[in-house]
């Protein structure tokens, strides 16, 4: 049958063979006649729309010009309205953070006060001495009396023994001189515990020590009268005269004011702070009190300068545009308004601060706020007039050159056709040759059933009719070839099927909702694993062996895929089945257990590293036993995580009969444990370099910024990924991070 067929052909070809039409002359024909067109429609159309285009541009200049002139300025305005407003509030925020924290030390201070007066048992009388002059500069701590004081008063000589072991912690907050320089508890006897680092101002002309009266200090006074922390306006040091703000925190017992803690902040530190935070240069700063006085300026005179002699409220003002805004500004208001100072427009932003009652305002001039969008003006316009002038001349020159182009392309047309015809059939010529030699060395694959080709019946009297008929005779072979790939396709993806109901099974198997016990308080946690493979060998765990104990577990098989993953069902399955039974004492008798399982029937040899600690929730004290897993790592409140050196034991599944050695430890509320698998500091780059413990710990240290135990773990993640890069990831990535609260 073939050989009829090629017969035919053959035939067909010679009674056509006087009127072909070689495929390179069909090509020139066709490309040149298409070029020719359209570079002769280019042409005139570019000359054309050249003319029209200068039109268009001076038409659109002027559109711009009145748009920018009527839309742009005002909404340039409206932006800049907009940040000032934006940037007040933001520094409102950071000068009450300011104050906030004096608050919070004072509030921890007091905490500490109350608990010695109410447990005096619990401590030691601690000696404090009167100020000593040689000690100027240094940060000391010094008792001071009033002139009414008793020094006989037992009971006040008794607090102050107690509360003189406080002096350390006041002494640390004193050292910090540009944030709380001066810090002081108030006996309502009339005795005070001062700490500062002007002991020598303390003292008169004779060495003796100078009286001091905090009782009817503005500050104890506001805290008599609202049982609550106050904030003093802003007052002179009765010893250096330096403006400061004051602020008090009562300390009760049994419902009996027995202390009163305080400390200073000079009213410069708090300049310096909002003169670090200026808008801009041409802007100016003021800061009200709760009653609307002002306690700072950067308006040296006129209705918002700060004076000294005679603070007024600003609500009161005899100017009434600024008193309105002054009045919302004071009930917590934010915003931005046009107000007339010392008859001058100015654009007026306020927020508040929230923890004392205060109110920030920052105003620039109208004329500097609009300053910008006059000088986009001008600039318009002298860019408008050289774009004008430019467009006309380049309309010319582009013309004259696109009639130079529209020449040489045709030219060019011309002789790439011809080049590019010879070419085109060339390889057409060899492609047909080369099918005919593998027809006729291989004719026995000729599926003869198949005749999709002969029925197109491309009679097109050129090199692409020969191409038909080899293609034809290739037709069986190719259709045998696309049932072996279809045989192979559906066996791949039955595969890949099994592969992924096996990653969500693996998957279901680890704890992966979170918060994982909400009615938990005293802890939070939150767990990943990133396996390398669809599945992987990696596991966590976490579960509460009793009420009060919080079990944690972090393992790695050996190997990977699917056999891992099997081995690690068996693990994970083992080591929850003996901690929850209550049959082993610790977590060294559990991992015993558990290898000894293991170790049964254990052929194919895989064993598992696995680190596996008992945490009692309700004090913190931890018990683990390591089973050839990486060392745990964990960051004690306010300082830099750091590696925890425990026992180790050998793998679990190696050998029988190990015995497994416990590490104690105390976690205290706010301390963090993070634990992880050897893929985190194993991961390599490209260069074959490992990600390293040192990167990992740094990591760790760079999420401390991060609220959430999740975000921490995504911070750790994309430090692996940066360092890895495009390098494929090798081993699982797998990693716990536990926050115990207390």
């Amino acid at each position: 049958m073939h050989k009829d067929r090629s017969a035919d052909r053959k035939e067909n070809k010679g009674i056509r063979a006087h009127h072909r039409l070689s495929l390179k002359i069909k090509f020139f024909l066709t490309s040149f006649s298409l070029v020719l067109a359209a570079v002769v429609v280019f042409a005139l159309l570019s000359v054309f729309h050249l003319g029209r285009f200068s039109e268009v541009v001076e038409e659109a200049d002027l559109k711009r010009s009145e748009i920018i002139e009527r839309d742009i300025t005002g909404k340039m305005q409206e932006v800049a309205v907009s940040n000032l407003t934006e940037y007040v509030d933001a520094a409102a925020r950071v000068l009450d953070g300011e104050l906030s924290a004096m608050e919070y030390d004072l509030q921890l201070l007091a905490f500490r006060a109350a608990d010695i007066l109410e447990n005096p048992g619990r401590y030691r009388a601690a000696e404090i001495d009167t100020p000593d002059a040689a000690k100027a500069g240094e940060v000391t701590s010094y008792i001071l009396y009033s002139e009414t004081a008793d020094r006989s008063d037992e009971v006040m000589a008794s607090d102050i023994s107690m509360l003189a072991n406080l002096c350390p912690i006041m002494e640390k907050i004193a050292a910090r001189e540009d944030e709380v320089p001066e810090v002081m508890i108030a006996l309502p006897g009339g005795a005070t515990i001062y700490t500062d680092r002007h002991a020598e101002q303390k003292l008169d002309g004779d060495g003796n020590p100078l009286p001091f009266d905090a009782v009817s200090r503005p500050f104890y006074v506001g805290v008599t009268l609202t049982h609550d922390t106050y904030f003093a306006n802003t007052d002179a040091d009765i010893f250096n005269g330096e403006p400061e703000v004051v602020a008090g925190v009562p300390v009760y017992v049994d419902r009996e004011l027995r202390a009163v803690c305080g400390a200073a902040r000079y009213l410069s530190d708090l300049g310096d702070i909002m003169q670090s935070i200026d808008y801009s240069d041409v802007s100016n700063i003021c800061l009200l009190n709760e009653m609307g006085v002002i306690l700072y300026s950067q308006w040296d005179e006129g209705e918002l300068r700060r004076d000294e002699d005679e603070p007024g409220s600003l609500p009161d003002s005899a100017n009434r545009e600024l008193a309105g805004l002054a009045d919302k500004a004071l009930k917590g208001g934010r915003g931005c308004e046009r107000v007339t100072v010392d008859g001058e427009p100015v654009y007026m932003a306020y927020a508040p601060l929230e923890s004392v009652g205060w109110t920030l305002l920052m105003g620039i001039s109208q004329s500097t706020l609009e300053q910008p969008a006059k000088e986009l003006l001008v600039k318009t316009g002298e860019i408008k007039n050289e774009t004008l002038i430019r467009t006309r001349r380049m309309s010319v020159q582009t013309s004259i050159i696109m009639l130079l182009i529209a020449a040489g392309l045709i030219f060019i047309n011309v002789f790439l056709s011809l080049r590019h015809s010879v070419r085109l059939v060339k390889p057409l010529i060899q492609l047909k040759d080369a099918g005919r030699r593998f027809i006729e060395e291989d004719d026995s694959h000729i599926d003869e059933n198949s005749n999709y080709f002969g029925e197109l019946k491309l009679y097109t009297g050129d090199e692409i009719e020969d191409l038909w008929s080899t293609m034809g005779e290739l037709e069986a072979n190719i259709a045998s070839s696309v049932r072996n790939l279809e045989r192979v396709t559906a066996e791949k993806e039955r595969i890949d099927t099994e592969l992924s109901v096996a990653t969500r099974i693996q998957s279901d198997m680890l704890p992966g909702i979170f918060p994982a016990f909400p009615e938990k308080s005293e802890f939070d946690l939150y767990s990943v694993m990133h396996p390398a493979r669809e599945v992987g060998g990696d596991f966590y765990d976490f579960f509460l062996t009793d009420d009060d104990h919080l079990a944690l577990v972090m393992a790695d098989v050996s190997g990977k895929g699917v056999p891992a993953a099997l081995f690690m069902v068996v693990a994970k399955t083992l080591i929850k089945n003996v901690a929850v039974s209550g049959g082993c004492d610790g977590p060294g008798e559990m991992l015993a257990s558990v290898n000894n399982e293991l170790c049964r029937n254990n052929t194919e040899e895989m064993f598992v590293t696995v680190w596996l600690g008992i945490i009692d929730i309700s004090n913190g004290h931890m018990v683990s036993a390591s089973g050839g897993h990486e060392y745990p790592v964990i960051c004690r409140k306010g300082e830099s995580y750091e590696l925890i050196k425990d026992i180790h034991g050998p793998g679990l599944g190696t050998f029988e009969d190990v015995t497994y050695d416990e590490w104690e430890g105390q976690l205290h509320p706010g301390d963090q444990l993070f634990l992880y698998t050897d893929g985190i500091p194993e991961a390599t780059d490209a260069h074959g370099e490992l990600f390293g413990m040192d990167r990992m710990i740094a990591a760790l240290n760079d999420s401390r910024s991060e609220e959430l135990l999740s975000d921490r773990l995504a911070s750790v993640k994309r430090a692996v990924d940066d360092f890895v890069g495009d390098a494929p990831q090798f081993d699982d990535l797998t990693m716990t991070i536990f926050e115990y609260k207390g």
